[in-house]
């Protein structure tokens, strides 16, 4: 019982990791999903409109933030929308929309040294 008991908790520790997105993963969804192709523009939109004018340390400090969005925070997004039983494709859309609603916010918080 201890060692199913233990294979369950380290099973639930990894699967944030899981349903990482590759980046052949990615393409492929851009290509397949209008939705994500849609949000996945508009994201980018988005990045060029707040990164437009900033400059310096708070161009570096929100290139930063979008790394590890890109490497980390995507797929701990997605991961939670996939546990309210959204598919992948349905996620990563949700997920990547809720990035580019918030970019701004960001890009604020950034430049008033926050």
């Amino acid at each position: 019982m201890k060692k199913i008991l233990t294979a369950a908790v380290l099973t639930l520790a990894l699967a944030g990791t899981a349903f990482a997105l590759s980046d052949s993963e990615y393409l492929t969804l851009k290509k397949s999903n209008a939705d994500f192709a849609r949000a996945d523009k508009n994201l980018t939109q988005v990045w060029k409109k707040v990164t437009g004018s900033m400059s310096g340390r708070s161009l570096k400090v929100i290139r930063e933030e979008q790394r590890e969005w890109i490497a980390d925070g995507r797929d701990n997004d997605a991961d939670y929308y996939m546990s309210m039983g959204y598919s992948r494709a349905e996620a990563y859309t949700m997920a990547t929309n809720d990035r580019a609603e918030y970019l701004p916010k960001l890009a604020r918080e950034i430049r008033n040294g926050k």
